[in-house]
């Protein structure tokens, strides 16, 4: 999970009226669901009529769940099961299939796998609940769902609400998914259910008695942001939007409906950043689905919401999100490092380095190459020949080349299909007449063609100028309408490529995501188990613990005084003077002289360091915080030094 440019609300009435996007084609494959949850007992029952062709089929279903009954015309079907497949023959001239099925499930724990108890229900669509044709592997079925759940609960799945009906002994409602989207995802919970209608769009936050207050925010922005995605992209493709508080800590996005975390959805940032991804996701990933060759939909979305947000605030905050993607990258060991065709989810913090923060760099540097208007054109054209069905990134590609009249095959085959990126360098500048003399260079397994956005900081101003460096070198002439002070090459971080020397201080993850980092524990007892479980939290691949390889980053977690004499031990710096004696709890990174990482973790005891288990990690980016408790009170990233890519200009 993870924000969207706002209009003003006169416009939201005209987006909305925009509706939904209409039905493509009926999808091979019809659920017709009846489920009966009991989350008390930890039980489900359900019948699935379900529209299958003739013939040997293979289906899958949570080994949890008994199989009661397989019918078929009228006639039982004989079924073959091993774990969580089912092996059955459909007979000739037959419909349909009803399978009737029920168990009990697990309760919720930190997963996001199936889970029902006391709490409510969590069923993900393909988390094995309902049964799963192999034969819907390419394209996703039609359904329609009717769930029960006895009082106090309520129920609520992805679809349209077609029906719902609310009675003393419980709840009932019908959804239904005439399209080819994604199978249903079922949630319940004794919730208070606020609605807000936004023209014919129903906004709803399905939330626990203690997030009182919290609707107006949540649904006011949704609303606004569904107005903004359609005037960019086109109509909203569902009915609605749901907010679902769930009992696991997740941020999770589904067609028309975000599952959020019951502890986290009053933290501001879930709705700041958090939300507008997830209501970008339903034209990105969930309109229109990912199909071979790489996972387009991550970087499309943190493109289109999260940075069009930071835009919204200003150029300053647009910048620094591009500069959080290259000190991302930069931290990212290359044998980590993959193309874009490669990502396919984020699976851990280097899959999102890439797939989210690279990926949305291209449609920065695309939009700069064919402008905003041929982007956004592009962008109608891929959703309109797109939407309920598959896409990859040649779709795209072709896309944006229909609007802006451009081949940009060579653009997405050296972002998209190689990995790596270029390192520049600004080798050589010097006045010349009324301008400057200037030499760059660029660093790659083969060159790059670049656009290199130059600067020239003269005694009138600046002027900002675009080099072309499509090999190894050049140098060229660039005139200036006053004399100039400095020459800057991509200031404003404009481009993809590893960052100079002084450019990236060292954070968090250039330990973190080091497979071969050296772990050190300097506690006794229970600290010693608190800094041990902390270490393997924040490792985001498995490292060593002791060991001698001196140019190894170092991941060092212990309690004060011993962290203190381990680093004087090793001859290191001690905690940074800003940092000391603040806190139960202080974080930093720090770079020798020899250029070797440390990432250092001192609590006031094990307490102090179980207190970091669940946020630390999230904290990649930082180069130093300063925890108390769980709560981290001050955190920052330490100064840059001088980039070699800034000269000044000798006369």
């Amino acid at each position: 999970m993870t924000n969207l440019r706002i209009p003003a609300l006169a416009f939201v009435g005209a987006m909305l009226c925009l509706g939904m996007v209409a039905p493509a084609g009926a999808a091979p494959l019809h659920h017709d669901i009846e489920l009966m949850l009991d989350p008390a007992a930890g039980r489900m029952e359900a019948v699935d009529r379900l529209t299958l062709p003739a013939g040997a089929q293979s289906l899958r279903l949570d080994p949890a769940l008994t199989v009661q009954e397989v019918r078929a015309g009228g006639r039982p079907v004989p079924v073959d099961r091993h774990g969580d497949r089912l092996r059955l023959v459909v007979p000739e001239g037959v419909d349909a299939v009803t399978i009737r099925y029920g168990g009990r499930l697990p309760g919720f724990t930190t997963g996001t796998g199936l889970a029902l108890d006391g709490e409510g229900a969590f069923l993900p669509g393909l988390g094995g609940w309902l049964p799963d044709p192999a034969s819907a592997a390419d394209e996703p079925p039609s359904w329609r769902l009717s769930v029960r759940v006895p009082s106090p609960y309520v129920a609520v799945a992805t679809g349209r609400l077609e029906e719902e009906e609310r009675e003393a002994t419980g709840y009932r409602a019908v959804f239904a998914e005439d399209r080819s989207v994604e199978e249903p995802s079922v949630f319940a919970g004794a919730w208070t259910v606020e609605e807000r209608p936004a023209g014919p769009l129903r906004l709803r936050l399905y939330r626990h008695p203690e997030q009182a207050g919290l609707a107006d925010g949540y649904l006011e922005l949704s609303e606004q942001a569904i107005a903004a995605g359609a005037a960019r992209i086109g109509a909203y493709p569902f009915d609605g939007f749901s907010i679902v508080s769930v009992p696991p800590p997740v941020g999770l996005g589904f067609p028309g409906l975000t599952a959020i975390g019951r502890a986290v959805l009053p933290l501001p940032f879930i709705r700041s950043q958090s939300l507008t991804h997830e209501i970008m996701h339903n034209w990105w990933g969930n309109g229109v689905r990912v199909g071979e060759g790489g996972n387009w939909a991550e970087g499309l979305t943190t493109y289109m919401a999260d940075y069009a947000a930071a835009q919204a605030r200003g150029a300053d905050a647009a910048k620094a999100m591009r500069l959080d993607w290259l000190r991302d990258y930069a931290a990212l060991p290359a044998e980590r490092d993959r193309p874009l065709t490669g990502f396919q989810s984020k699976t851990h913090d280097a899959s999102q380095i890439v797939g989210y923060g690279k990926a949305a760099m291209l449609f920065h540097m695309l939009e700069a190459e064919i402008g905003r208007d041929a982007f956004d054109a592009g962008i109608r054209k891929f959703w309109s020949g797109f939407a309920f069905r598959a896409a990859g990134w040649s779709d795209l590609r072709r896309s944006f080349e229909a609007a802006s009249g451009r081949d940009l095959g060579g653009l997405f085959g050296q972002w998209v299909e190689r990995r790596g990126a270029p390192m520049l360098t600004l080798a050589d500048v010097r006045a010349d007449g009324d301008g400057v003399l200037l030499t760059l260079r660029q660093e790659a397994d083969a060159p790059y063609a670049l656009a290199v956005p130059v600067r020239l900081e003269t005694a009138a101003g600046v002027e900002d100028h675009s080099v072309r460096l499509d090999g190894r070198q050049v140098t060229l002439r660039l005139p200036a309408k006053a004399a100039v002070k400095a020459v800057s090459v991509d200031p404003d971080f404009d481009l993809f490529r590893r960052l100079a020397p002084g450019e990236a201080p060292p954070i968090l993850r250039d330990v973190t995501l080091r497979p071969g980092a050296e772990r050190v524990i300097v506690a006794d007892g229970d600290a010693a188990e608190a800094a041990r479980a902390l270490a393997g939290r924040l490792m985001d691949a498995t490292g060593r613990e002791s060991g001698d390889k001196k140019s190894a980053p170092l991941l060092l977690v212990g309690t004060d005084a011993a962290v203190a004499r381990e680093l004087a031990r090793r001859g290191l710096a001690p905690v940074p003077a800003e940092l000391a004696g603040r806190g139960s709890a202080r974080v930093w990174v720090s770079r020798a002289a020899d250029g070797r990482t440390a990432l250092v973790v001192s609590g006031a005891d094990a307490e102090a360091l179980r207190a970091l288990l669940r946020p630390l990690p999230h904290y990649g980016r930082q180069s130093w915080l300063v925890f108390e408790g769980a709560k981290a009170v001050d955190r920052g990233v330490w100064a840059a030094g001088d980039s070699p890519l800034r000269r000044v200009v000798g006369r």
